[in-house]
């Protein structure tokens, strides 16, 4: 089963999360990246506040070409962020095998999921993770608790 790995992150830990995915798959990685980022955590979140849809760097590769494709994102102001947002709307996804996972300070991902899910009319969404601050103090329970997570993902996939 081939898969992509598409994530943005600006603290590090959805690429993370999103690395762990793709080696525990073989799965190819695209990084979501704005065309101008803005420096200040402020800025970004009162552009996600206000729901400001950034431009985005030309996406490389074909959702046809994966069987499964998980999509990453960190939480601000509660829901996905802008970037990922974007990203979504602008996709087919009917009938594509897709799989959520998002990272956060304490909670949000019932909200991005639902933001996220509508994005994508017509996909399978086929499983969704949500790892808070917490889930990343013990390095072992973090890796099976994403080991876990692609397994159910994978054979829901299949």
């Amino acid at each position: 089963m081939k898969s992509l790995v598409i994530y943005y992150s600006r603290s590090g830990k959805t690429r993370d999360v999103a690395q762990r995915i793709a080696e525990g798959t073989s799965a190819d990685v695209e990084e979501i990246v704005e065309v101008e980022c803005h420096e200040s955590y402020a800025r970004s979140a009162i552009d996600a506040i206000l729901k400001r849809k950034p431009t985005l760097r030309p996406f490389g590769r074909s959702l046809d070409d994966y069987d499964l494709i998980f999509v990453g994102t960190p939480i601000w102001t509660m829901n996905a962020v802008p970037a990922i947002q974007s990203f979504l709307a602008t996709q087919e996804w009917m009938s594509r095998n897709v799989a959520l996972f998002c990272t956060m300070g304490g909670m949000g991902d019932k909200k991005a999921f639902h933001t996220m899910r509508s994005l994508a009319p017509g996909a399978r969404i086929i499983g969704e993770l949500g790892l808070d601050s917490q889930a990343f103090k013990d390095e072992e329970a973090l890796q099976e608790r994403v080991t876990s997570w692609i397994e159910k993902v994978q054979s829901s996939a299949a």
